[in-house]
């Protein structure tokens, strides 16, 4: 049924509850991993070198979100691929998805994002929109 799943992970505690979940499906079904998270690319700056030190900041603390993920991956037996994409996030993962055949996507419901999910909307609604292949979306108690 899923053969690559698209897991979209920031680090927070609903990315983790989505990260198990993408696992028991990996496991279940025999299904390909892969973990990403969003650099996402600021809307308004005054330079490229602001952009690039933004991009730089959010590479180095996914990056180590990531390896984490990776790691309770190998714990149950699955190999995970995991990278960093800059973007903004639910864009991002939908065009993923389509361009590269997965056939699942998996995020948590709330994320890092704070205050711009309340002025911009919730990633995971938009990531629902946008997605043409079915899309997981792992609620948690606040």
């Amino acid at each position: 049924m899923f053969n690559k799943i698209l897991l979209g992970y920031d680090g927070s505690p609903y990315a983790r509850k989505a990260l198990m979940i993408a696992l028991d499906l990996a496991k279940k079904y025999g299904a390909e991993v892969t973990a990403v998270s969003i650099a996402h690319i600021p809307d308004f700056a005054d330079s490229r070198d602001e952009v690039n030190g933004v991009l730089e900041d959010a590479r180095r603390f996914f990056e180590k979100a990531l390896e984490e993920a990776k790691t309770l991956a190998t714990q149950e037996g699955i190999a995970m691929t995991t990278r960093v994409v800059p973007g903004h996030p639910a864009d991002t993962l939908a065009r993923l998805a389509e361009e590269e055949g997965y056939d699942l996507i998996i995020l948590g419901a709330r994320g890092l994002s704070g205050i711009k999910r309340f002025l911009l909307g919730s990633v995971s609604e938009a990531v629902v929109r946008l997605a043409k292949c079915p899309v997981l979306i792992v609620k948690g108690k606040s």
